[in-house]
């Protein structure tokens, strides 16, 4: 496995991504400068256990978030992401909306090290319902939250209206 290393951690945990085959990585790819802001949120903070989800409020504008609270006037429709096995929530001619808020999820390695293994620019949510980390809140988080359907690749045979989950 690739492994970019982004910081130390105050209590000495490697923080690293796999660039190359992780979600994290897709999306730094995408947006590189975001890798200053995680080393910003990290390196002053000491962490501890298994999977660990970080939000935190950077005090000023840093980018476009994705994910926005939906009402009965949107257009909502539901596909898997490429690559994925479960289905993400999407709506229709909405727009990226600006955050001050950057999300970094990160689990523990064999090592005591941190993976970064998804990380996003907006607030932390819970996985979508079907995903191997889906938690009692993600049912009620998706039925009034969807992403905008931007750069993300879907895979066009599993496009519905209805509702799977």
């Amino acid at each position: 496995m690739y492994r970019y290393v982004i910081t130390l951690t105050r209590n000495g945990k490697t923080i690293y991504v796999n660039l190359i085959n992780s979600s994290a990585g897709r999306y730094l790819n995408r947006q590189p400068y975001v890798i200053t802001l995680i080393r910003d949120v990290l390196t002053p903070i000491k962490i501890s256990g298994v999977r660990v989800a970080i939000e935190r409020d950077m005090g000023r504008v840093i980018g476009n978030t994705d994910i926005v609270e939906t009402n009965e006037t949107d257009t909502i429709f539901y596909a898997q992401p490429q690559k994925k096995n479960f289905f993400s929530r999407y709506a229709k001619n909405r727009f990226p909306a600006p955050s001050h808020k950057l999300t970094v999820i990160l689990e523990k390695d064999t090592q005591g090290d941190y993976e970064i293994i998804d990380t996003w620019i907006g607030p932390c949510s819970p996985p979508f319902p079907g995903d191997v980390n889906e938690t009692v809140k993600s049912r009620s988080y998706w039925e009034n939250h969807a992403l905008v359907l931007d750069i993300q690749a879907v895979q066009p045979k599993t496009l519905t209206k209805d509702c799977p989950y």
